[in-house]
């Protein structure tokens, strides 16, 4: 079976599927060796006793507090723990499909939630709320034993076959243990293909429906270039992809073997190349692959799973540490770029999170976490060099109100006698069309600019870079967008600022040329993608790059200038390989 999706990091990956539900919690489905189902059996029953003393000890405290007359709806959650459809079918499946406690648990919820709804009483249909709320606790239970799989601990080395991942879950994924990762949604700006790039793992997203279509356990093929899902391959076809991913492993070590090698064009024109990091383990990557700094480093992974804003110290730790591992290269931080529905879980609250109340925007709702943040990103650059950078920035207003803060945190740090940078660069991330358009008025305001390209993208075309089905329609090489990037970096040079890309245009060789063209001169990207970028500049003529970017700006479509730019600068990409099974 070969299903088709989106490559969104190249490579081909071999090996077992591990597919994973989401629930509240992530739902792993593992097929258990025939000696392995009874340890598991107990593990449920360990579960089921845990839950029971967890919902005996709420009745009784709600006794204690508000009266018998509110404790008893748990009693209606302990004859569920206590009835044989629940668990002697859990257990059942555990023993007859050789699956996991968690699999086999949310099975049991499926079935149960088709008989509920064959019932005509509507409060026993309603009844379904407290069947989610006892499974949930059970899967809850499971998840926090000592020898339950989970994303940081995962069971082996797999491809990962999930709907989604969160930010949160991400940042927490054992990516040693990651073979390659599918996404039945996403888009190649997705939050997990772009993680995937950085760690240089294959990904394929778009599936649909894959997660109910792969087996657990079944050998599978991953192309992340050709966008393709292969499950239980013939011998052949095994062999041909095999094959393929040798010569991706040769390939990679030829072009990581110029990480000492300078970004410099034939003609002379030097390129900062940088590298896009979430944690800070990444700056080894980083560095091992020849990046000049960290371009962008997104803080939200500090948030974890609990959703929580991290303390002023914690911060400080994780930010010093990235700036004395990056000496004497800059490390570029972004403020937290977060919406309420990332703090709360269970539903955005608003109907479009993309456009609704984030980053720069939660400001006056919470101040104290932003003033948090600039306390330890300014005692941080005290240790080595580092950028602050605000993101969605919509116009001088927006930039005007973080500044302030800004001022008031030095302030504050200078009375409490703290050691700080006094002189840390502030830029913005433009990614907001109304900052492209009003670029002018915010050059002289800040230090540097970062265009943020995915974004960016996303709102002067009005698509949704996460959906799909509209991938079609996200084109980097739209006119409207060069059109925008030149009007920032011809600001930026009227100011005297830097500008950089941190979008992922500047992580495929083809749109990083046409950057460099628009007098783009910083590039932050996945690390793995750097050494393709430099080859592509160390083969390219920057004046022939100014000519190419200056024919497309009067091109009306995405097509033609995509056909003119590889029809031109043929022989800078020619020499790139491309990783596709056969």
């Amino acid at each position: 079976m070969e299903l088709k999706g989106i490559g969104v990091s190249p490579g081909v990956a071999v090996g077992p599927a591990l597919v994973v539900e989401r629930e509240a919690l992530p739902v792993f489905r593992i097929l258990l060796a025939p000696e392995a189902v009874e340890g598991e059996v107990q593990r449920l029953t360990r579960a089921v006793e845990a839950s029971q003393k967890q919902i005996l000890a709420i009745k009784e405290r709600l006794a204690r507090e508000v009266g018998d007359s509110h404790a008893y709806i748990f009693d209606a959650h302990l004859l569920m723990l206590e009835d044989p459809l629940l668990l002697d079918r859990a257990v059942a499946v555990i023993r007859e499909d050789h699956v996991n406690a968690g699999w086999a648990l949310r099975t049991v919820s499926e079935q149960l939630h088709a008989l509920f709804d064959e019932f005509t009483d509507a409060y026993f249909r309603e009844r379904t709320s407290d069947l989610d709320d006892v499974i949930g606790r059970i899967q809850i239970n499971l998840g926090g034993a000592a020898d339950a799989p989970s994303l940081s601990r995962l069971p082996g080395s797999f491809v990962l076959v999930t709907e989604d991942l969160t930010p949160s879950e991400a940042a927490e994924l054992d990516w040693e243990r990651v073979l390659a990762v599918t996404l039945d949604g996403g888009s190649p700006t997705h939050h997990t293909a772009i993680l995937a790039r950085s760690f240089g793992i294959p990904a394929v997203a778009g599936l649909q429906d894959a997660t109910r279509r792969v087996p657990p356990g079944a050998l599978v093929v991953v192309d992340g270039t050709g966008g393709r899902l292969v499950v239980e391959p013939t011998g052949p076809t095994l062999e041909g992809f095999r094959a393929v991913q040798q010569r991706h492993k040769q390939e990679e070590e030829r072009l990581q073997a110029t990480s000492a090698l300078p970004a410099v064009t034939r003609d002379g024109v030097r390129v900062s190349l940088q590298a896009n990091a979430e944690f800070p383990d990444e700056t080894d990557t980083a560095l091992l692959y020849g990046a000049e700094g960290i371009g962008l480093f997104r803080s939200e992974y500090l948030l974890g799973r609990s959703r929580e804003w991290p303390s002023e110290q914690r911060q400080l730790d994780v930010y010093r540490r990235l700036v004395e591992l990056m000496r004497p290269h800059a490390v570029t931080v972004r403020t937290w770029d977060v919406g309420p529905e990332d703090l709360a879980p269970g539903g955005p609250t608003s109907p479009n999170p993309a456009l609704g109340e984030r980053s720069l925007r939660l400001l006056r709702r919470a101040p104290e976490a932003f003033r948090g943040q600039l306390r330890a990103l300014l005692q941080a650059a005290a240790h080595g060099s580092l950028r602050i950078m605000f993101p969605f920035v919509a116009g001088p207003a927006d930039l005007d109100q973080a500044r302030a803060l800004l001022e008031q945190v030095r302030e504050e740090l200078r009375r409490d006698g703290r050691a700080f940078g006094e002189r840390v660069p502030v830029g913005i991330t433009v990614e907001v069309p109304s900052a492209a358009l009003t670029a002018d008025l915010l050059a002289p305001r800040v230090d540097f600019f970062s265009v943020g390209t995915n974004d960016l993208i996303q709102y002067l075309l009005a698509v949704d870079r996460t959906d799909p089905r509209v991938a079609a329609h996200y084109q980097p090489l739209h006119p409207a967008v060069l059109r925008a990037i030149r009007a920032v970096v011809t600001a930026g040079e009227s100011a005297g600022i830097p500008v950089s890309v941190c979008g992922e245009m500047a992580a495929e060789p083809a749109t990083a040329l046409v950057l460099v063209g628009l007098g783009v001169r910083e590039l932050s990207m996945s690390p793995a993608a750097i050494p393709r970028v430099k080859a592509a500049l160390r083969g390219a003529s920057a004046d022939r790059l100014r000519e190419v970017a200056h024919a497309c700006l009067g091109l009306p479509t995405a097509e033609e200038i995509e056909s003119r730019v590889r029809a031109e600068l043929f022989d800078a990409l020619a020499t790139l390989p491309v990783y596709q099974g056969e």
